[in-house]
C-alpha cells in the first residue's frame, strides 16, 4: 500500500503515544507527511519537551478542538513514494543546446582571428580598415554589418560574428541582410534578425552637466523581437562560450515561427473556407429573393389575367349574338390575356417581356 490511513481520533491517540521518529519507523511515513496530516484534521501536536517531561511523571496531554467540521480521516503517502515523482524534463533550449554540443564537428569555437571570413564580415572588416580615424563617428556600410561597439573592440566582434555565421552554415541556415538592412539569420527559411552591441553606461559629465554614455567592453547578443526577444551578455561565460546556445534559440525561434504560420495558413483556409460558405448562401438568398419576387408577379397576373378572362366571358355572354367589332374585340383581348398569362406566356406582337414588369406604370 502506498498510503495509511487513520481517523482524526486516532491519528490523535497515536501522535500523543508515540513520538514522530517512532511513527515513521513503524509505519513507513516521514515527520512532514505526518505533521501535515495533524495540521488538516487539526490535531494538536506535543511541544517539543512533552516526552522529556513525560519521562519526569508529567503526563499533560491537549485535548482536541471542538466544535470540527473537517474530514474525520485522511491518506498519508508513505515516505518511499513521497519522492517518486517524475524528474523535471530539461527545457527545450538545454535539449537543443546539448544536441549541438554534443556534434563533435560543429565549430563552437570563436579562433583568435579571423580565417576564410564569411563575405559580410570582409565586407565589414574591409569598412572597417577603411575607416576615417579622426572622425569620433563611423558611418556603417550598407553592405556590411552594422556592430555597436567600440573600434578597440570590432576585431572581437568580427570573430564572434564569423563564428556565429559558420555555426549557421554548418547547421544548414543561412545569414544575410534583408531587404530593409536588418542583418538576420535565416533558419528554415525564417528570417530572425539579429543584433551585436557593447553594453554602455552612463557617468556624470566631464563638463558637469548630464551624463555621458560610456562603453563597458561587455558584449550584448541580442535576437527576435518584441515578445520573443532574447540577449545574452558577457558573464562568467563570455558570449563566445554562448555560440551552441544561441543557435538552439535561432531554431527554436524559428520552429515556433514555422508552426505559427502553419497555423495561420490553417486558419485562413479555414476562414476563406467560411467566407465561401457565407458568400453561397448570400448569392443563394439573393436568388432566392429573386425567384420568390418574380413568383409574386406571377401570381399576381394570374389573379389579374383570371379576372379579365371573366370579364371577357361576361362580355361575350352578354353580346350573344356576338356582331363584328365585338368579335374581334374578343380575339385581340384573348391575344393580350394569353401573352400576360404566366401559365402561356405567347408573345406579342406589340408589348414585350419588359412591358410585363412595367404595366402597372401605364
Amino acid at each position: 500500500m502506498k498510503t495509511v490511513t487513520f481517523t482524526r481520533q486516532e491519528l490523535y491517540d497515536l501522535v500523543w503515544k508515540k513520538n514522530l521518529g517512532q511513527i515513521g519507523h513503524l509505519y513507513g511515513l516521514s515527520s512532514y507527511g505526518i505533521r501535515q496530516a495533524c495540521a488538516t484534521l487539526k490535531v494538536p501536536l506535543p511541544h517539543a519537551s512533552y516526552w522529556i517531561q513525560l519521562k519526569h511523571g508529567y503526563s499533560w496531554v491537549a485535548k482536541l478542538s471542538e466544535p470540527y467540521e473537517g474530514p474525520e480521516r485522511i491518506e498519508i503517502l508513505k515516505k518511499k513514494y513521497e519522492t517518486n515523482v517524475p524528474a523535471p524534463v530539461a527545457s527545450p533550449i538545454i535539449l537543443r543546446t546539448k544536441e549541438i554540443e554534443k556534434d563533435p564537428k560543429a565549430p563552437l569555437t570563436v579562433g583568435e582571428r579571423l580565417a576564410k571570413p564569411h563575405r559580410l564580415i570582409q565586407i565589414t572588416k574591409d569598412s572597417w580598415d577603411k575607416r576615417d580615424k579622426s572622425k569620433s563617428y563611423r558611418e556603417p556600410d550598407k553592405e556590411g554589418l552594422y556592430l555597436h561597439v567600440a573600434d578597440a573592440l570590432m576585431p572581437r566582434a568580427l570573430r564572434f560574428m564569423d563564428a556565429l555565421i559558420k555555426l549557421l552554415q554548418y547547421r544548414g541556415h543561412d545569414f544575410r541582410k534583408n531587404q530593409y538592412g536588418y542583418t538576420v539569420a535565416v533558419v528554415d527559411g525564417i528570417e530572425i534578425e539579429v543584433y551585436l552591441r557593447e553594453a554602455g553606461k552612463r557617468v556624470p559629465s566631464k563638463s558637469g552637466y548630464g551624463t555621458d554614455l560610456v562603453p563597458t567592453g561587455v558584449f550584448i547578443f541580442q535576437v527576435g523581437k518584441h515578445s520573443d526577444q532574447k540577449e545574452w551578455r558577457d558573464g562568467s561565460t563570455p558570449i563566445e562560450g554562448l555560440l551552441a546556445r544561441i543557435l538552439a534559440k535561432l531554431e527554436l525561434l524559428a520552429e515556433k515561427e514555422k508552426i505559427w504560420q502553419e497555423e495561420s495558413r490553417l486558419r485562413q483556409i479555414e476562414r476563406e473556407k467560411q467566407e465561401a460558405i457565407q458568400r453561397a448562401a448570400a448569392e443563394r438568398r439573393q436568388r432566392e429573393v429573386q425567384d420568390f419576387k418574380a413568383l409574386l408577379h406571377a401570381a399576381e397576373r394570374f389573379d389579374e389575367v383570371t379576372r379579365l378572362r371573366n370579364y371577357v366571358k361576361a362580355v361575350q355572354k352578354q353580346a350573344d349574338p356576338l356582331d363584328e367589332k365585338t368579335y374581334h374585340w374578343i380575339a385581340w383581348a384573348e391575344q393580350k390575356m394569353n401573352w400576360m398569362d404566366p401559365l402561356v406566356g405567347t408573345p406579342d406582337d406589340i408589348f414585350t417581356t419588359y412591358d410585363l414588369t412595367q404595366y402597372k406604370k401605364w
